[in-house]
């Protein structure tokens, strides 16, 4: 009896073998009726496909395999048939490719274990007319390359590396054809000041095709050419908190020193008092000095915390009213049954709120030392916040239930119970709920953390090019 079920499933997988190769057995049929009708049509390529279809859907099929190898090779006599007659009208150009053509027929025919033959003739056309279509080829793409059609000619050089990927010195030429376009974008870019656009121009040509003609030195240049290198100014403070805006601005420079940014860079701002002061007196003077030469920034980033607020929240206790749900079974000692009922009790339980704050306003520019234009600047407002919301029961929470009731020892109409599922839930989920609440000083490094990110994404987002 125990190997009763093993034997129903056994028969049940060889059943379905059955079902299945009767299927492909049917399958296969249908594809070499198929083929013999366009055997009989002249249709030979036709009929190899549908003899393919046949043996692949049934590999134990000879005649599927007899007809694949009969139509395959008249069909593959035929396409040598037009490599000769290309070859014979004097076309270079399609004798190659038909003779492709004819190569890649007999390979997926043999795929299948069938190997057809290929008329010499059609070979030696191919043999002949190979050599001169990559001659006149390469020839006409270098002659195309000298015209500064560099797109025709890497066509041409991608379509002789496709035939005969070792031919010649082509791996340099289509070096030349691929690589002189970005080279010379790069370099335009560059003589017009784009020097971001130029950097990620010869960052593409150095990635693709390594280190052409003095790419690499001319994408220094214009790094050095789009660098904005930024000194962080001593920030102002308006609020009662003693060091916060020296905290804002450490933050601040860590986080546009860690962006993946290489035109932008934070200087050493040691000299910044003496950098400022001399900035006062050029404009007091009204002369007509370039600030910027008196330091390696090009831009200043100055900044003012306007207000810092912390509140500590006081905690809010609510006393609620709820049951405690009891089951109590019982037995008839005369007959021996057993039940249950169920008992509700009321009980009180405590929710518990508090809700604790940091606000904060910080206001920020960026400047260019060269020409005093803003480049960036605003007005970041944030408010991060943390709020617990629990419940505590002094008995055993599991069978707490939610509901109402007007008086402990006595009964009244007002009472309820919400002994329902999704109730029941929400309460479990409150007294599980977390009672912790994040500290004002957490909050506040919360809110500092924020002022730098938002700062940090102005001063990256600004693009001189855009």
């Amino acid at each position: 009896m125990q190997n009763f079920p093993v034997t129903i499933s056994s028969a049940f997988v060889l059943l379905l073998l059955a079902v299945m190769m009767t299927g492909q057995g049917c399958a296969s049929k249908r594809f070499a009726k198929q083929a013999r009708k366009f055997e009989d049509a002249g249709l030979y390529e036709m009929a190899a496909e549908n003899f393919l279809r046949s043996f692949n859907a049934n590999r134990k099929n000879i005649d599927a395999a007899t007809g694949l190898r009969r139509t395959g090779q008249r069909a593959l006599d035929l396409k040598a048939a037009a490599v000769v007659q290309a070859c014979f009208s004097g076309n270079d150009r399609e004798t190659v490719y038909n003779y492709l053509g004819v190569l890649a027929y007999h390979q997926r025919i043999r795929n299948t274990g069938i190997d057809l033959s290929i008329t010499e003739q059609a070979r030696s056309c191919y043999e002949e007319a190979r050599p001169r279509f990559l001659d006149r080829s390469f020839e006409e793409a270098r002659l195309l390359l000298d015209e500064e059609d560099f797109t025709g000619a890497e066509s041409l050089f991608s379509e002789i590396k496709r035939i005969d990927p070792d031919y010649r010195d082509l791996k340099g030429y289509m070096r030349i054809s691929r690589s002189e376009p970005l080279y010379r974008e790069g370099v335009e870019q560059l003589n017009n000041g784009f020097y971001r656009r130029a950097f990620s121009t010869f960052t593409t040509l150095i990635n693709d095709h390594g280190a052409y003609k003095d790419a690499i030195e001319l994408r220094e240049d214009a790094l050095s050419g789009g660098m904005l290198t930024i000194a962080v100014a001593d920030f102002k403070n308006n609020s009662s908190h003693r060091n916060a805006h020296e905290l804002i601005k450490t933050r601040i420079s860590t986080e546009i020193s860690n962006l993946n940014n290489p035109f932008l860079q934070i200087v050493d701002d040691r000299n910044m008092e003496v950098f400022i002061k001399e900035q006062e007196r050029a404009a007091l003077l009204g002369s007509g000095m370039q600030v910027g030469r008196l330091m390696a920034a090009r831009a200043l980033l100055t900044g003012s915390l306007l207000n810092l607020e912390l509140g500590e929240g006081r905690v809010q206790r609510t006393e609620r009213r709820a049951y405690l749900k009891e089951v109590v079974e019982t037995e008839d000692k005369a007959t021996g049954e057993k039940s249950s009922r169920t008992l509700y009790h009321k009980v009180t339980y405590h929710e518990f709120r508090r809700e604790n704050y940091a606000s904060g306003s910080f206001q920020f520019q960026l400047s260019s030392t060269e020409t005093g234009a803003v480049l960036a600047s605003g007005v970041i407002e944030l408010k991060p916040a943390d709020r617990i919301h629990y419940a505590v029961f002094e008995g055993n929470p599991e069978n707490l239930v939610p509901g109402h009731w007007e008086n402990m020892n006595s009964e009244s109409p007002k009472d309820n119970i919400q002994d329902q599922r999704v109730a029941v839930r929400n309460l479990q989920n409150l007294i599980s709920a977390r009672n912790t609440i994040k500290t004002t000083a957490i909050l506040q490094n919360e809110l500092m953390d924020g002022i730098a990110r938002e700062v940090r994404n102005a001063v990256s987002n600004y693009n001189p090019e855009q």
